[in-house]
């Protein structure tokens, strides 16, 4: 009887139970990162380089090859060195860990909020989107992604741990990334586009997305209103490697964009079950290269064809004149599904890079026609494998297995409707097609 009227309100309501459900977990959330901070022993892996190379920063070397640490020289764009620079001196010159921790679990939370408030677009739009389809008996391909997704958002050990207990440059680099995607899906793309160049200055590991961001850039605003927006971003590179591009410019590229860099194998979590020998091989990495770029390809023809053409796609965004022109589950399955071809043939994944993509992986996870145990089965697997230490062949091979699949899934679903299902896209779309 109870479920009987229980079930119904949550339909009903999906919007108010997010709300509810989010309040709540953002309290578990505070209290969590306090027991981890005041319980769980800190782990000293690269703040004090951080700290190392930043002092040597503040001393006026702008030299970048000159800029290093115990563990090795600053490979991070100039946004880390300034980024650190400000936590450097919160933290009495890096010396106070637990104030340090303290303002990386704020970092966490922080992020936990603005990655909230994009799924809370997402439930909106599937919600809208589920009404009017039942309203006027049409067939448009939506995802339905509900409510309670966002719990699966919380309950990863690793995550909670790169933040508290590691503190790492990634952390910085995705907030920065998440507030830039939450600016786009709500149609701020100039401001969008500098927070992405400025989370690309931290760790460039955010490029992964920038063909996605390329590709929606051009749906929404054809090639010569996006030149602007490519502008922004290469403006926020510029100005803020200016210091370091006056003293060795070409060592500031080679060491801040270093793509050659060699990784070492003991650290490694994707490609544990292949021998070292393979692993260091630079043929290896051109082939990981090749299949990432080949995948790509894929999916930019699967999405064009869905859109009848890149110069259909060309001129509509030529003549488009609304910046939420694309639906949000549309931008986020985009930006989510490229990033994951990156991370799934990445030259190698260290256990922070698991922060690179773990918070798409439920909506992606949902974008699939996997049964609810599968997506459960899904994020143990994952989460397994992140979470063993050192890596195994056994894990490594479980976790590429896994992210593999979701790819072939996620290539074979039918592609969901770009435009945003509203008024003010209706009209313009209307006047687009009397001219």
């Amino acid at each position: 009887m109870v479920e009987n009227k229980v079930l119904p309100f949550i339909r009903n309501n999906q919007i108010k139970c997010f709300y509810t459900l989010a309040s709540f977990l953002m309290i578990y959330e505070l209290c969590i990162n306090k027991i981890i901070i005041d319980y769980v022993k800190y782990t000293e892996i690269d703040w004090s380089t951080y700290v190392q190379q930043v002092e040597v920063f503040l001393k006026g070397i702008y030299d970048y090859t000159k800029i290093e640490g115990d563990t090795g020289p600053c490979v991070y764009p100039a946004g880390h060195l300034y980024v650190f620079s400000l936590l450097y001196n919160l933290t009495e010159n890096g010396l106070n860990i637990l104030k340090a921790q303290y303002i990386f679990a704020a970092i966490y939370i922080l992020l936990t909020f603005i990655v909230f408030s994009i799924y809370g677009e997402s439930i909106k739009e599937s919600n809208k989107q589920s009404n009017n389809n039942n309203n006027n008996n049409n067939n448009n391909i939506f995802l339905k992604i509900p409510f309670y997704i966002i719990i699966f958002l919380c309950l990863s050990k690793r995550i909670h741990s790169i933040f508290a207990l590691r503190m790492f440059n990634d952390c910085i680099s995705m907030l920065l990334f998440y507030i830039s995607l939450y600016l786009i899906i709500k149609g701020r793309w100039n401001l969008g586009c500098l927070f992405f160049s400025c989370s690309v200055s931290v760790k460039m590991n955010v490029l992964l997305y920038s063909p996605a961001l390329l590709f929606l850039l051009l749906s929404t605003f054809g090639i010569w209103r996006t030149i602007p927006k490519l502008m922004i971003c290469g403006f926020v590179q510029v100005l803020l490697a200016i210091p370091f591009l006056l003293v060795n410019p070409q060592g500031y590229l080679l060491r801040a964009f270093e793509f050659s860099r060699q990784f070492l194998y003991k650290w490694t979590v994707n490609w544990r079950f292949l021998p070292e020998h393979l692993f260091l091989n630079k043929s290896w990495a051109l082939f990981l290269l090749s299949i990432h770029l080949l995948f790509i390809i894929l999916f930019f023809i699967k999405y064009i064809k869905k859109e009848g053409g890149i110069s259909n796609i060309l001129k509509r965004g030529s003549n488009n004149q609304n910046p939420r022109l694309l639906s949000v589950n549309y931008i986020l399955l985009i930006m989510f599904t490229i990033n994951l071809i990156g991370v799934t043939f990445s030259r190698s994944l260290h256990y922070q890079f698991y922060l690179w993509y773990f918070h798409t992986l439920p909506f992606l996870l949902w974008s699939t026609n996997y049964n609810l145990f599968l997506k459960i089965g899904f994020m143990c697997i994952t989460e397994y494998a992140w979470n063993t230490y050192p890596s195994t062949s056994t894990s490594s091979l479980m976790l590429f297995i896994s992210n593999f699949i979701l790819l072939i899934q996620l290539y074979f679903q039918p592609t969901i409707n770009s435009l945003r299902e509203d008024k003010k896209n209706s009209s313009n779309l209307k006047k687009q097609k009397t001219k």
